[in-house]
């Protein structure tokens, strides 16, 4: 009697940590599809919901500035709930073309100014590559110019861990979003232009006076939001009177955007927790890539 039951409450362990270890696997595997799913029906219709949302704050606050270059929602699917952040990545500053003609210094400042206190404190700009010369413009991506006989410009920052000590800003913020939140203004992916129309306003000033003065770069934002339906070359046409200046903000700024991310943070009450990124990258020809993290 004691051998037999010895062994049914062996089994009854065994049969329970296996029921435990296979309730984890569902759950895993309906966290994992249900991001896919996510990712796919939004990043695929994300220029389409931006647009309604501008065309909306438009109609209802035709004066004021634009609303923040990312969209958050959250819903439940069997048990699971799905934080989603969905980010227009040309709408933000972008880190590895503003480092490449602005350089370090000024870099660290900008991303000082616009992540919040916990960002700054974790903040610790590690680049892969030197600045471009003096004068020097970069296009979208990284690369040089048309026109431009130097190489290619490879990406300073290729992940956030190059930016910010990940580890320091979890514990100073206290969140494992930590990271989403610190960069809903900044991105390290995207053409490298920024879409000064949902751009925030501390973006274009960055951006604006890394190539001219800051009393320049405020005129140039006075003026757009006095006449916000001013087109790009009449703004700098208007406001910016050295040619070169001109050309060089040209290259720097835009007004559309073909490169959004999601942030999805997948959970349940009685399990751990999934968190997935993935980012779409349109280049000059049209061809479309994707950049995807998950943990």
């Amino acid at each position: 009697s004691v051998l037999v039951i010895t062994v049914l409450g062996t089994l009854a362990k065994l049969s329970l940590r296996r029921g435990l270890e296979a309730a984890d696997a569902e759950r895993a595997l309906q966290q994992r599809w249900g991001a896919l799913t996510l990712e796919r029906a939004m990043l695929d219709r994300a220029a389409e919901v931006f647009q309604a949302r501008e065309e909306r704050a438009k109609r209802l606050t035709p004066k004021a500035p634009p609303p923040p270059p990312s969209i958050r929602a959250a819903l439940t699917l069997r048990g699971i709930t799905f934080d989603l952040l969905l980010g227009d990545e040309d709408a933000k500053l972008n880190l590895n073309s503003y480092y490449s003609h602005a350089g370090l210094d000024r870099t660290r400042a900008v991303v000082n100014r616009m992540v919040g206190s916990g960002g700054v404190r974790a903040a610790r700009l590690v680049p892969a590559s030197e600045p471009a010369r003096s004068g020097r413009r970069v296009g979208t991506s990284g690369s040089a110019n048309e026109g431009d006989q130097a190489a290619p410009i490879p990406d300073a920052f290729r992940s956030w861990g190059e930016v910010f000590d990940l580890q320091l800003l979890a514990t100073r913020v206290g969140s494992d979003a930590a990271l989403p939140n610190a960069t809903t203004d900044i991105t390290l992916w995207g053409t490298g232009q920024l879409n000064f129309r949902r751009a925030s306003d501390e973006a274009i000033l960055a951006v604006a006076a890394s190539v001219v003065q800051d009393g320049g770069a405020r005129r140039i934002l006075e003026r757009y939001r006095q006449s916000p339906a001013a087109s790009l070359s009449v703004l700098l046409q208007t406001e910016v009177t050295n040619a070169a200046s001109r050309e060089q903000l040209k290259s720097l700024l835009s007004e559309s955007s073909t490169n959004f991310s999601l942030w999805i943070d997948a959970s349940s009450k009685t399990g751990g927790s999934l968190r997935y990124f993935a980012a779409m990258q349109r280049d000059e020809e049209g061809v479309t890539r994707r950049t995807k993290f998950m943990h």
